[in-house]
């Protein structure tokens, strides 16, 4: 089954705004950074492209980047489905960042009623806005993953972000996925060492984009994998979980 990967825009930032950059335009030119995969596991085509443009495929994966998550870990309630939302932001509602009515919630896959499970939280209006230009676009995204989730055995993955310099301080990132949640953070500091294990957990996978490589292999002291963007797009589109739940679910295309 042909696979699509896409990879959604970064999410604008409140701050950015307040310092003088202007507000997102609905009408904006959107170029999605993609992949293509017959199989899921090696990628055939890669490139950037407006949705009316992208591959067609039988499956579309959107992947939201580390930053634009918040992730909560709770006591999933038992609720029946048509008020589980309620029941998870009575939960979790103090927690949150934002208004509950403008936050986008979505469970863990596999989660069992009266557990511990993880939350993971989206700014609602923006995600919805981005499924709804690439719907405009004759796309239709089947799932939308998160590029991080906490998981074990930890993960930690050095990139650069897309208007970074990696020499320039605090240009490259640090992603520390582990069981006790998602972080990123910049590598210079000390609050990247304050967050991962010394020593860390043996069964840690270590990789890097390509321009963070240099950087990253200094950190570490050690060799990391290089992983380019699109084998890390792929490795998200293999997760199990699925952001598009409650009133974000897919319709029929």
């Amino acid at each position: 089954m042909s696979t699509l990967v896409i990879q959604l825009p970064e999410h604008p930032r409140l701050r950015a705004r307040a310092a003088g950059g202007a507000a997102p335009d609905p009408g904006r030119r959107r170029e999605y950074v993609y992949v293509t995969s017959a199989d899921g596991i090696e990628f055939e085509a890669q490139g950037e492209a407006a949705a009316a443009l992208l591959p067609r495929a039988s499956q579309v994966i959107a992947v939201v980047r580390e930053a634009d998550i918040a992730w909560h870990r709770i006591t999933l309630p038992k609720a029946p489905a048509s008020r589980l939302r309620a029941a998870l932001v009575g939960v979790i509602e103090d927690a949150l960042l934002e208004d509950a009515e403008a936050v986008h919630l979505a469970v863990a896959p596999l989660a069992v009623a009266g557990e511990q499970a993880w939350v993971a939280a989206v700014d609602r209006a923006w995600l919805q806005d981005e499924l709804e230009a690439l719907q405009k676009g004759g796309v239709f995204v089947d799932r939308v993953v998160p590029m991080a989730w906490p998981d074990e055995p930890p993960m930690g993955h050095f990139h650069v972000p897309s208007s970074g310099d990696p020499a320039a301080p605090g240009g490259t990132m640090l992603t520390w996925a582990h069981v006790d949640g998602v972080a990123t953070v910049r590598l210079d500091g000390g609050l990247a060492r304050a967050l991962v294990p010394q020593p860390p957990p043996v069964t840690t996978r270590w990789t890097a984009s390509p321009t963070a490589a240099v950087a990253a292999e200094q950190w570490l002291g050690a060799p990391v994998m290089v992983m380019p963007a699109e084998q890390r797009l792929l490795q998200a589109g293999r997760s199990l979980w699925n952001l598009r739940q409650f009133e974000l679910a897919r319709k029929t295309r």
